[in-house]
């Protein structure tokens, strides 16, 4: 049987990658989709969830829109790199309906006593807020959870935010701390993994080439973002880039550990996570005192990986 999963995301380029992957795979039964501030405001990454369902033929997947700040800071987006709506400017009709007119934690909530205690997973590709608030309020729902796969961290890489941390993780250090904390199965798909499983220009024309309409719009979300990488790089560094850039499969690496975890090492880690305001502020730390291990991928097949995305992808119509 599929597993039940329901996918908490803030669209954003490899979030979308991740939700096409996600629907073409039958291990996986979507139950909802949540959605977070994150990559950009609620109202855009809703919109985005609505507008990647529905060019993916999937009206039927519910959108429940989250919550709309980090649990105790004020948020921050990065449309340098998604662009300012999110999706590199991929022009996706909107569909008539809306979101669910509830709020995520409370539909969250519901879901999970409406089913098999633990026979519910959560894909966390954004920040955690929106687990974190369901553990603070809900806590009778929340260890009905089965486990959470979740992208964030860089526990012995540099971060991609600061040296010292990962964009998800950085959003809502606060949250993440309540997650690992919590007696939920967590694994966690650090930058340590997802650098590892790159998309070069040569990839995505290959995708382009055997694929159909998912994977021409596939392949122009990862261009958006190889474009804007570029451009960020030399406004940076003040000089044209040398090194072909490539584009880190991060959201579509925790699609990938819930549909053939083979493909993946992991250790368990005692980890907490940086809230003190100084560099390291958002860093995901190994600390032996945490009172918790969480699993956390440390290796990937990187060419196994590319291959069952682009098989996956381009046998979408």
């Amino acid at each position: 049987m599929p597993a039940a999963v329901i996918i908490d995301t803030d669209p954003g380029l490899d979030d979308a990658l991740a939700l096409f992957l996600a629907c073409a795979s039958p291990e996986l039964d979507i139950v909802g989709v949540t959605t977070v501030a994150g990559n950009l405001a609620l109202s855009r990454t809703t919109a985005n969830a609505l507008k990647l369902l529905h060019h993916l033929g999937r009206d039927e997947v519910p959108v429940i829109a989250g919550c709309e700040r980090p649990l105790r800071r004020e948020g921050f987006d990065v449309a340098d790199i998604h662009g300012e709506d999110g999706l590199g400017g991929a022009l996706l009709p909107s569909p008539d309906r809306q979101p669910h007119p509830v709020h995520a934690v409370r539909w969250l909530a519901h879901e999970l006593h409406q089913r098999s205690v633990h026979s519910l997973h959560l894909l966390a590709l954004g920040p955690l807020t929106n687990v974190a608030h369901l553990i603070e309020s809900r806590p009778d729902a929340a260890k009905r959870l089965g486990g959470i796969i979740a992208m964030g961290g860089a526990v012995r890489e540099a971060g991609n935010v600061t040296k010292f941390a990962e964009f998800n993780i950085a959003t809502d250090p606060e949250a993440a701390n309540v997650v690992f904390g919590w007696q939920i199965p967590v694994t966690l798909v650090p930058l340590d993994v997802t650098r590892k499983v790159l998309a070069s220009r040569e990839w995505n024309a290959t995708l382009l080439g055997r694929g159909g309409k998912i994977a021409r719009t596939a392949n122009g979300l990862i261009e958006a973002y190889l474009r804007n990488l570029v451009a960020r790089r030399a406004a940076k560094e003040g000089s044209p880039q040398t090194l072909e850039p490539k584009f880190p499969m991060h959201d579509p690496c925790v699609v990938l550990h819930a549909i053939d975890p083979s493909l993946f090492r992991a250790e368990s880690l005692a980890l907490r996570v940086i809230t003190d305001g100084s560099e390291r502020d958002g860093a995901t730390v190994i600390d032996r005192y945490a009172e918790n291990r969480i699993e956390v991928l440390t290796q990937v097949d990187g060419d196994r990986a590319l291959a069952l995305i682009l098989e996956r992808l381009t046998a979408l119509p």
